[in-house]
């Protein structure tokens, strides 16, 4: 017969080990989503990676013939000769797709990959989601990658990303920049947990304004996971930064500075910092919320293209601005009565989109070098509104402490990442890669001559650097003083181009808005990812056993006594 104290240090083990899988649990569940190292494999930044799209024919000819209505169809994909079956594929973007809609020479879509969409444990090396970006309205196809190549040196969070050559039924769609959808993989992937709230703001509230205490009247917010949350450390954080709490206690503070840092030298104003006011993403995690970069196809000054307000210009004001559809990506459901409202926008902003002309198209970021780009404020670095209208930044850059760590990381990218030596390398590395692509690459915006003088010609990106790094140096020191562009940043209601935009002709967005696939099927029940759904059956099971160790304890001892 067993003795007791063999009995009780068998629960005092199963004690120890219960305690100690619940504490490493959360590091394990880090290396699961890492262990497919897809950050590597699918996102190999030293190639173009061809990814090959099949689907039946009729299911594209729908797609291209209404690509507003971002419809989901079952799809193959083979990425470098790795085939993954049954993908959820569709169309992405908003305005930028209805520009492409307004060609009507040009099917050159951006487009979306759900590898879970219809079964929910398929994934590539670990990633669920990747966005295929068309590179619109840049002629240099660096932009976006570029920006998050800073991001990255920056110690953001940043999603992996690499260009890639994309056939659909066989035949050439060409260059695209793959980029990983910020989602609950993402979250596991480079936070210590991964399961907190995520947001994705555009709409009322995205300037993150306080309203109330009420997170019902934030219709503009967009929880992406964790459909159940109380959203308490929102309002939390919202109350902090408006009115005068310790933003210590709600904001990786240290990270938003590098990231605004970063997002203001790039001059990227299709953003939080203009008049949009969207295009990022919060995650909050143990109360402590960070931001995260998305869409940057209008950075390095490319949004003055879409009709930002020069120095000195007398312009129209943007008379739609209190009239931006408010879009409730959660469930698909709108704001009432902006149909109207999206319409109008739409038939204003199609004057002014792009169009493909011999072959090439209209560069709205053509201007990227004037003046208001190169010596865009690092004091007050919003444009088309002013710096109070912006809490999250006022809140950081009005501590004199904080502004100093944001002086010193912009000074870092100055000297450093805007360098001549480092762009011209990154740029010529980049374009020895891509160039043969993108002379095959026959659905291109742009042609041949307009890629070359944007990437070799008098204003390239290397200059725009050199040309912005100066003026950040010379800001800092106090040699050049740089007022706010505080006024509206639209032309008479010329276009954003950015690919979260509001308006256009298709219908409100579809659900998830770009965090994942969301057409005409609705979304798919969000929440915490796999990996917390182990969590939950693990320690469950442990938990029976260490409740069944206790009761076999119990009843051990009992009949001890009666013996």
């Amino acid at each position: 017969m067993l003795k007791t104290r063999y009995v009780v240090a068998a629960i005092g083990l199963l004690i120890i080990i219960f305690l100690a899988v619940m504490f490493f649990l959360p590091h394990l569940q880090v290396e699961k989503a890492t262990k497919g190292k897809y950050t590597e494999s699918v996102f190999d930044q030293s190639k173009v990676t061809t990814v090959d799209i099949t689907l039946a024919d009729e299911d594209l000819d729908s797609m291209l013939d209404n690509p507003s209505e971002k419809e989901i169809v079952n799809a193959d994909v083979t990425i470098d000769g790795e085939t993954v079956k049954n993908v959820g594929f569709r169309t992405k973007g908003n305005l930028s797709l209805n520009s492409v809609v307004q060609m009507g020479d040009s099917d050159r879509y951006s487009w979306k990959i759900d590898f879970d969409y219809y079964q929910e444990d398929q994934d590539l090396h670990g990633l669920k989601k990747l966005a295929l970006n068309n590179n619109y309205s840049d002629p240099t196809y660096m932009r976006e990658y570029l920006s998050y190549e800073l991001m990255d040196k920056m110690g953001i969070a940043t999603p992996g990303h690499s260009y890639m050559y994309v056939t659909i039924n066989g035949k050439e769609w060409g260059l695209y920049l793959g980029v990983e959808a910020i989602e609950e993989t993402f979250l596991s992937t480079n936070f210590t947990d991964g399961t907190g709230d995520l947001y994705y703001p555009d709409g009322t509230g995205s300037d993150l304004k306080w309203i109330s205490d009420d997170i019902d009247d934030y219709t503009g917010i967009n929880l992406k996971t964790n459909d159940h949350s109380d959203q308490s450390a929102m309002i939390k954080m919202l109350d902090a930064i408006n009115n005068g709490g310790n933003v210590e206690e709600v904001l990786d503070v240290d990270e938003m500075l590098r990231y605004f840092a970063a997002n203001t030298a790039l001059v990227n104003l299709d953003h939080y910092q203009g008049d949009k006011k969207h295009n990022y993403y919060l995650y909050e995690e143990n109360g402590i919320f960070s931001i995260l970069p998305w869409d940057y196809n209008m950075s390095f000054g490319g949004y003055s293209g879409g009709g930002r307000r020069q120095a000195g210009e007398n312009d129209q004001a943007n008379k739609n601005e209190g009239n931006v559809m408010d879009v409730d990506q959660k469930d698909g459901a709108t704001a009432e009565n902006n149909d109207d409202i999206a319409k109008q926008e739409d038939m204003e902003l199609v004057g002014e989109a792009p169009n493909k002309s011999g072959g090439g198209m209209v560069d709205m970021s053509s201007n990227f070098m004037n003046e208001s780009n190169i010596n865009f404020s690092i004091t007050e670095p919003v444009s088309g509104t002013t710096l109070e209208d912006r809490p999250l930044l006022n809140a950081l850059l009005s501590n004199d402490g904080y502004r100093e760590k944001y002086d010193d990381y912009l000074d870092d990218i100055a000297t450093d990442f805007f360098s001549e030596e480092n762009m011209t390398t990154m740029t010529s590395e980049i374009s020895t890669l891509i160039t043969p692509y993108v002379k095959r690459d026959p659905t291109k915006f742009y042609t041949m001559d307009e890629y070359t003088e944007a990437t070799s010609g008098e204003e390239t990106l290397v200059d725009f650097a050199i040309q912005r790094a100066d003026s950040i140096l010379a800001q800092l020191s106090g040699d050049l003083v740089v007022e706010a562009e505080t006024e509206s940043s639209m032309d008479g209601g010329a276009p954003n181009m950015g690919d979260d935009a509001h308006a256009g002709q298709q219908p409100p967005n579809m659900g998830g808005g770009e965090n994942g696939l969301n057409g005409n099927r609705g979304q798919k029940g969000t929440g915490n990812s796999s990996s917390s759904k182990d969590t939950i059956i693990l320690s469950s099971v442990l938990l029976i056993l260490l409740l069944g160790a206790m009761a076999f304890a119990h009843f051990f001892k009992r009949r001890g006594k009666k013996g």
